[in-house]
């Protein structure tokens, strides 16, 4: 199983190919596109060369170096909102949804992961048809875009407390038989489920458990670990996570990977001296992990 890591880990810390070039120094090789971070929502990017007229030449580019070096893109981002709100911002990242479909597959990105939208309701049976009827209607061109262009859609599992922030009684796709339904129901081989250990530690469910339900429906991940109540991004380990159940799931399911870190909050808080130590750690954390020692201690 490949191991890989968002390139978000340096975020702010130079171009994309600086990052990319200073992530593959740390022994990365296969590499996750946040097209997210440069939508032009998310500072210290707003005129990033992603909301350009010529943005097709910036992720040439970055296809160009990867060839170069090695480096296998992976996986991927779409930009985070509320996607059914309206206005200027939200029509502007609808916009920057549909580019990072096109932008992944010229990187011969393989899946690119999305978050479902929820709106405020009771969340009984009716608001959850609800919430399904409008995300399909809401994914069904994206989902059509994606075939065309080739690659994979994977919606992301979520947790209710993130819904509680803005006043709502949790988020669509934080239960699992949810998320699942939604990606039956869009019934399309390019659509699948990318699985947040996060999210889940926060949700407070039996992740090997929920693996075994998604089985084969399981296309990305996003590993990271937290103290199961706030979303920390931090390094397997660092939180309260416990981790061989978890691998020894991946592994009777037979997710062939790639074990993907979205674990930034390992990074990005060192200083700029230490951010290459702690790359190097993170990916021999990364080979531990999927190591056959590592399920059979």
């Amino acid at each position: 199983m490949d191991i890989a890591t968002s390139v978000n880990v340096l975020f702010g810390c130079g171009t994309m190919i600086e990052q990319i070039e200073r992530i593959r120094r740390a022994g990365f090789t296969c590499m996750d596109i946040n097209f997210g971070d440069w939508s032009g929502d998310y500072s210290p990017f707003p005129d990033s060369p992603f909301v350009q007229e010529h943005w097709e030449d910036w992720i040439q580019d970055i296809k160009t170096y990867g060839q170069n070096h090695g480096i296998t893109y992976v996986q991927g981002h779409a930009p985070i909102y509320p996607i059914f709100s309206e206005g200027e911002k939200s029509d502007h990242l609808y916009k920057q949804a549909k580019r990072s479909i096109q932008a992944a597959a010229m990187l011969d990105i393989p899946w690119l992961v999305f978050h479902a939208g929820t709106f405020p309701g009771s969340f009984d049976a009716a608001h959850t048809q609800a919430l399904k009827d409008a995300n399909l209607r809401w994914f069904e061109p994206f989902v059509q875009l994606a075939e065309d262009s080739g690659i994979g859609i994977a919606i992301e599992n979520m947790a209710d407390q993130f819904g509680r922030y803005s006043g709502m009684e949790g988020l669509y796709t934080a239960k699992t038989e949810n998320l699942i339904d939604l990606v039956d129901s869009l019934g399309s081989p390019h659509v699948g489920i990318c699985w947040d250990t996060g999210h889940a530690h926060i949700q407070g469910v039996s992740q090997p458990d929920m693996l075994h339900m998604i089985g084969s429906r399981l296309k990305a991940v996003h590993i990271q670990d937290s103290n199961g109540k706030q979303d920390q991004h931090t390094a397997p380990f660092y939180g309260t996570i416990e981790w061989k159940p978890i691998m020894q799931a991946l592994h009777e399911i037979a997710f062939p990977g790639p074990f993907t870190f979205e674990s930034h909050m390992l990074i990005r808080p060192v200083p700029n001296t230490c951010k290459d130590a702690a790359l190097q750690l993170l990916y021999a954390i990364g080979k531990e992990l999927i190591s056959e020692n590592f399920i059979a201690d």
